[in-house]
């Protein structure tokens, strides 16, 4: 639904990429247009076992020179479907960024912020608010640094999560499974998981009762294993159970463990559009659903995601963002602009300078995403961060 009169033609491609930690590198992109306007995304891959550049590349090729007055165009110009984009996540990936970039330039073009451009464009009332509630991811922060291993003891897990605690965040989570892998040796609660479990009950022990400890187990449980695991979750006062099995892929056996489970199931990080989220939650596969902006559409979809869902089951869309500065302020955009009810997810601790990553600088404060004031999203990709501790290149 564009609004009228108002396009962007993008002409200029370029990649970037900062070395966060040796299992994280955030990757980004520009497109850019004669008049100076730069619209950016996030194609990060760790999830994604190929480069996305090129995809990203190829794709772009079919925009150059054309009148883009939606983020959609990218679909349309490029002959793409939703099933497509629904099965391919590499695609997905370069989708989502794409139009992450095209809408960042579309609202730049008109001089509005971000969530002010997704509201106007869906006719959307009342103003957003300008700060954005964080939880803290606490997993990335205890991986393995340019300097050495990291802690993942439970003592290790409890400080980073005292830590978070300290800094004003009232929720962490974690995703202390690494030892898991179905199928297990023995039935039952796998002997892998009690280090995880140990992981659990010490950060949770730290955090008291009055703050919320949610789990995620980057589905590394089959059914049976994930049906002993949730009752000594339950017990640990877990908040949430995330993927215990893959809502996407293996849908019947996590419905089942939802109907049986006492806990709130939450998860679909890697999903697309509305219509999957949708499906989830019609056919009772989650209580919450988690899409990610460099996945599901970019912002755009998200924001449509979260105000088609949110006012049919109230507390369900949680924006999943374990990703770079560019992927969390595009995530706050859509979670401010369709009022969210549960906080962004954030991912503390992986770089101290991780926010003179972009220009202005991303400012979180007491447990808070401050908006920048700035049309489109607000803040860029800072070309000396690039200098410093990246690179940048064309395809």
């Amino acid at each position: 639904m564009p609004i009228a009169g108002e396009w962007f033609t993008p002409t200029g491609l370029s990649f970037n990429s900062i070395e966060a930690r040796p299992e994280t590198t955030w990757v980004h992109f520009s497109l850019s247009d004669a008049n100076g306007i730069v619209g950016q995304g996030e194609i990060t891959d760790t999830q994604v076992e190929t480069s996305i550049a090129p995809i990203v590349a190829r794709l772009a090729n079919n925009l150059r020179g054309q009148k883009l007055t939606a983020d959609t165009d990218v679909i349309t110009l490029n002959n793409l479907t939703t099933e497509q984009l629904e099965e391919d996540l590499p695609l997905a990936t370069a989708v989502s960024g794409l139009r992450c970039a095209i809408a960042d330039a579309l609202a730049q073009v008109l001089q509005l912020p971000l969530v002010d451009y997704l509201r106007e464009l869906y006719g959307h009332e009342g103003k957003a608010d300008r700060k954005v509630q964080l939880y803290s991811n606490i997993n990335r922060a205890l991986k393995p640094t340019f300097d050495g291993p990291m802690d993942r003891s439970p003592d290790g897990f409890a400080e980073m999560a005292q830590r978070a605690m300290e800094a004003g965040f009232t929720t962490a989570k974690c995703a202390p499974f690494d030892e898991c892998r179905a199928p297990f040796s023995n039935s039952g609660l796998p002997r892998e998981a009690e280090i995880g479990l140990d992981r659990i009950r010490a950060a949770k022990q730290l955090i008291g009762p009055d703050r919320t400890l949610l789990v995620d187990c980057h589905s590394r449980f089959d059914l049976e294993s994930a049906l002993a695991l949730e009752p000594e979750l339950r017990e640990a006062r877990v908040g949430w159970f995330e993927e215990p099995v893959d809502p996407i892929t293996m849908a019947d056996e996590l419905r089942i463990v939802r109907e049986k489970a006492q806990m709130t199931m939450a998860g679909a990080e890697m999903g697309y559009g509305v219509d999957l989220f949708r499906k989830l939650m019609e056919e009772d596969v989650l209580d919450v659903v988690m899409p990610d902006v460099k996945f599901c559409g970019g912002p755009v979809e998200a924001y449509l995601i979260g105000r088609e869902l949110e006012p049919r089951w109230k507390g369900s869309v949680s924006m999943h963002c374990p990703s770079g500065p560019l992927s969390l302020l595009a995530s706050a955009h859509a979670t401010a602009a369709f009022d969210a009810s549960i906080p962004l997810e954030h991912a503390v601790y992986e770089a101290d300078w991780r926010h003179e990553v972009l220009e202005p600088f991303e400012i979180v404060k007491d447990g808070y995403l401050e908006l920048p004031d700035g049309p489109g999203l607000g803040a860029r990709v800072d070309p000396v961060a690039i200098a410093m501790r990246g690179k940048q290149w064309t395809e």
